[in-house]
């Protein structure tokens, strides 16, 4: 209940400087007497945006602060009230069914330990002994149970069940699952604000059918894991578990009150993609995976919200409500121990140099990990992505105008204004089922898990190996293909290296956790000769104009790649972008006339095409030919509006242990000598 109070006033303190609120005439002096309901905070509220009230609000007394006026201070005033109303409460109803006096045991100990009020299930058509008579196949109970469908009528119904948020929701296992009362009771109510804690009592039959039947019968706010209780449970048992509850409880209330985050109930899924999905990535192995419950923020951080925290904004793109990007996973980090340190939660992370430790029973934010992101992003769908087979203009930011799975046309199948060339608010698109925004475009989001395959034993909230140089990026930017925002797609990105379309989406714990562990930055740059050289491929020419240009500046030798089979046409059209096309999804590796020998250089700049968000095939098989151990790699490119889009991501991926530093792009032939200065002169190239 009061995170909802909490919604309603927000939107409207923070548009405070905005309204001014009217006089009303007749309006009644505040009554002291006066008890205010949620009901009458959202009618203010209407009133104050001007939109239509459920009701007449005339002779309302409303003037909480005697000014002849309903404004703002009015409605904070009254929600002061309502809170004051609701402490005084009892917000917590134990609602039980019990035949036999065992359920009822239970549920009398958890009403004397938490004061709780009480609601007894009963039905309306009593049972009796010949009905719960199991080993009898005709028996009422069995067939009820043997019906699904079936819903025994309840006596009394409750009152006011909307004055509870928490219900401790009791019951006997009935031939493996709840009594059908039970789904008659949940089916009469809305619980989809309200925490729902089941319990029940057996002599031996589990609780997991009966808990999984009640999450799929309604909406539920939060149902937590519940616990069986044999008939000679103690009040001491009960006791435990309640406090563990309990816990939980209090920390879904402080997360209700920032309004900002949701809870993920966990579950098993399969993670990566099937093997026919188009476009996909060989590294995306399908495999089955458990995460816990998690809170997750329903859209990336703002530039505002970071900056507040952060006292800065490196966006290069400024808008308050605008996703920052342009920040290192360290910056992510960082950000999420400050945000923990300002409200009063204990940090996450202790971070040493490149080496951070996750404190894991720490309470504060902290990034997802790949498999919890990818979970929150499916929200159980297991298409490409969470709103289906394909990207229609409307549903994500990102370059779509060649559209997902398309052919080698080269044209604009969903137009020009199917690419915005910009980062949107964080809440534009429409969000997901599990209420999350932009989980696809907008902004990629940095995790916790370095870039390696996937680890087939880890199948239960798995974190990644402990060390490497490229960590996980999902859900792709606004410069990227469709392919590159499926919700398996796998991006990576050198940990201290920012970018304009990768941002943060925080989450916390949402129960116990235990342990320690090590994120190491392994990767080191060998400088033995300080010699660089320039190493480019260039089909139509834009690129090779850059890398000469380069080699001018820099005196640094200079290699091009060529093909031993020529592409069928060297201009842009059709046939080429057929044939590039089909080998990237191919991730083909097509041979090469020479590779050069990069023994006697520390530095390689290496320059290439941008080809749908990806590097061409003939820089792959550059990159797999040689080893690029403490190798610097300096990428640059030619590019006609996707900027680097993947490229850094495939070159992290196919060198692993090199060291990647900022890069160049350039718009097809347009060359800045200045702006080459300054970047060769800010990666230490003469």
């Amino acid at each position: 209940m009061k995170k909802l109070l909490s919604f309603f006033v927000s939107g409207i303190i923070a548009m405070s400087a905005l309204i001014t609120g009217g006089i009303v005439a007749g309006a009644e002096t505040v009554n002291k007497a006066v008890t205010y309901t949620i009901q009458d905070i959202k009618n203010l509220q209407n009133f104050l945006v001007n939109k239509p009230t459920e009701e007449d609000l005339s002779g309302k007394p409303y003037d909480l602060n005697g000014d002849d006026k309903w404004n703002v201070f009015d409605l904070c005033l009254m929600k002061r009230e309502v809170l004051k109303q609701m402490e005084n409460q009892n917000n917590t109803l134990v609602v039980y069914f019990s035949r036999t006096g065992n359920t009822e045991k239970i549920a009398e100990y958890l009403i004397e330990l938490t004061n709780a009020d009480k609601y007894v299930i009963e039905a309306a058509i009593p049972y009796t002994d010949a009905d719960i008579a199991y080993t009898n196949s005709s028996c009422r109970a069995n067939k009820e149970q043997s019906d699904k469908t079936a819903r025994p009528e309840i006596a009394e119904p409750i009152e006011s069940i909307d004055s509870y948020d928490v219900i401790y929701l009791g019951y006997p296992i009935w031939w493996g699952e709840e009594p059908r009362i039970i789904d008659t009771f949940l089916e009469s109510y809305d619980f989809s604000d309200k925490i729902i804690v089941p319990f029940c009592t057996s002599a031996s039959s589990g609780n997991t059918t009966s808990e999984k039947n009640i999450a799929n019968l309604v909406p539920i706010g939060n149902q937590l894991e519940g616990k069986r209780f044999s008939a000679s449970a103690s009040k001491e048992s009960v006791k435990t578990w309640l406090n563990e509850k309990q816990t939980e409880i209090s920390d879904i209330r402080k997360s209700s009150e920032n309004m900002q985050y949701t809870l993920i109930n966990g579950g098993t899924f399969q993670m990566g993609s099937p093997e026919n999905e188009p476009e996909r990535s060989s590294d995306e192995i399908q495999h089955s995976v458990t995460v816990g419950n998690f809170y997750m923020s329903k859209t990336e951080i703002s530039q505002k919200e970071y900056q507040d925290i952060m006292g800065v904004n490196p966006s290069a793109t400024k808008g308050d409500d605008l996703p920052v990007t342009n920040i290192t996973w360290y910056d992510a980090v960082q950000y999420c121990n400050k945000l923990s340190q300002k409200e009063g939660l204990t940090p996450c992370y202790t971070v040493s140099g490149t080496t951070v430790t996750w404190n894991k029973a720490a309470n504060g934010y902290r990034l997802p990990t790949e498999a919890e992101w990818e979970y929150a992003a499916r929200a159980n769908t297991d298409t490409p992505f969470n709103f289906g087979d394909y990207v229609h203009n409307s549903d994500a930011n990102c370059y779509n105008a060649y559209g997902y799975n398309n052919d080698a046309s080269g044209n604009w199948v969903n137009g020009s204004g199917a690419y915005l060339r910009k980062a949107v608010a964080v809440n534009q698109y429409a969000a997901n089922d599990y209420g999350l925004y932009n989980m696809h475009g907008n902004a990629a989001e940095w995790v916790w898990d370095w870039y390696s395959e996937y680890d087939s034993k880890a199948v239960t909230n798995p974190t990644g190996t402990e060390s490497g140089n490229a960590k996980i990026v999902r859900g792709g930017g606004w410069n990227d293909h469709p392919k590159h925002i499926r919700s398996a797609y796998r991006g990576a990105q050198p940990a201290n290296v920012g970018l304009y379309s990768i941002g943060i989406r925080p989450v916390r714990n949402a129960g116990t956790a235990i342990g320690e562990i090590k994120s190491v930055y392994s990767a080191k740059a060998e400088q033995k000769t300080g010699k660089t050289l320039i190493v480019y491929f260039s089909q139509t020419g834009n690129t090779e104009g850059l890398a000469d240009l380069i080699h001018e500046m820099s005196g640094a030798d200079i290699v091009r790649l060529e093909r031993k089979i020529p592409y069928s046409s060297s201009s842009n059209g059709p046939v080429l972008y057929g044939e590039a096309l089909d080998e990237l999804r191919a991730e083909a590796v097509p041979e090469l006339k020479d590779y050069p020998n990069i023994d006697q250089y520390d530095t390689i700049l290496l320059g290439y095409c941008n080809w749908w968000s990806s590097i061409p095939a003939s820089v792959r098989s550059f990159l797999l030919h040689d080893d690029f151990s403490g190798k610097t790699i300096v990428p640059f490119c030619s590019m006609g509006g996707g900027r680097f889009g993947q490229t850094i991501s495939a070159i992290a991926k196919l060198a692993p242990d090199s060291v990647i530093k900022e890069g160049l792009e350039v718009t097809y032939s347009s060359y800045d000598r200045d702006e080459i200065d300054k970047w060769l002169k800010a990666n230490n190239i003469n």
